[in-house]
């Protein structure tokens, strides 16, 4: 496969570099993202082994704190929001550099980021961090740990349904009767949505009981809550397993549907709550949450 044409200059010119200063920047806190990074820790609790998900991508921990961003995933557009807004530290849920793996070495001749070290998009993107004096810090299996789970009464608050809940320790909401189509529409508007809305089923059908799955749904998860619910929402899913599943149920005559919103879109609220759970562990810092947003859109 060819490299994709496209300069590490072109890129940054692309992405908008906004660095016109040295850093540490004027009204930085005492704390480094470092000490802050510790104070998260200390508060999550639990073990955070150097092979885990969870740790700095990019940038120096030891930078003096700004202001401090959360996102789903640290885009090139959110990392311009956060220089914008005058926040240097970042702390993103999933990959900054498009792997798994994102900041370590992995076998295979790929590099940190999951793909090629001299790939002009990995290295533009760590440029544009490193010249705006930025610090990245995945924030994923820890967060996705809370008893809490924010992730799932995040979504669950940005739709309106908190109040809906079926059990504290479950991901069931017993809705206002309505139609899928209805429910569909509702989250098309609460969450924003371009393209990247899919549903499957009887669009007609009735819904009382929804399961709220953000994120990636596994097939066993699937299979094992499908006939509790009357619909599945979740972020992504694996289509010749979960969608083709939902479409066979409904061929058989199960009035039963599937939506998927989008991973990162569903991931998005989980981290507008962890933003605020920030704002009472670092009172001091400034902290806002950035949409990673929705990126499809519809061809008609």
């Amino acid at each position: 496969m060819n490299k994709p044409n496209v300069s590490r200059r072109q890129f940054a010119l692309l992405a908008g570099t906004l660095a016109t200063a040295q850093f540490p920047l004027p009204g930085a806190s005492a704390l480094t993202a470092q000490d802050v990074v510790k104070q998260v820790q200390a508060s999550l609790g639990g073990d955070w082994p150097a092979t885990g998900l969870d740790g700095f991508k990019a940038g120096d921990p030891n930078t003096p704190v700004r202001g401090i961003a959360t996102t789903a995933m640290a885009t090139v557009e959110v990392l311009k929001q956060a220089v914008a807004a005058g926040t240097n530290l970042v702390i993103s849920y999933e990959p900054t550099f498009f792997g798994r793996q994102d900041g370590r070495p992995s076998p295979a001749g790929r590099g940190p980021a999951g793909v090629a070290p001299d790939d002009p998009v990995f290295r533009a993107k760590q440029d544009f961090i490193e010249k705006n004096g930025l610090v990245v810090y995945r924030l994923h299996d820890h967060w996705q740990a809370r008893k809490e789970n924010e992730m799932l009464t995040g979504l669950a608050a940005s739709l309106g349904w908190t109040k809906y809940r079926v059990r504290p320790d479950d991901s069931l909401y017993d809705l206002p009767s309505g139609s899928a189509e209805d429910v569909v529409a509702q989250l098309r508007k609460s969450l924003n949505l371009r393209g990247g809305l899919r549903a499957v089923g009887d669009r007609k059908a009735t819904v009382r009981r929804v399961m709220l799955h953000p994120g990636t749904l596994t097939p066993a998860i699937m299979w094992q809550r499908y006939s509790e619910t009357d619909l599945i929402v979740t972020g992504e899913v694996r289509e010749w397993e979960n969608t083709y599943y939902a479409a066979d149920i409904f061929t058989a005559g199960e009035k039963r549907g599937l939506v998927t919103l989008g991973r990162i879109v569903s991931e998005d609220p989980g981290m507008r709550a962890c933003a605020d759970w920030l704002k009472t562990l670092v009172p001091d810092i400034p902290t806002r949450w950035i949409s990673a947003g929705d990126l499809y859109w519809r061809a008609a």
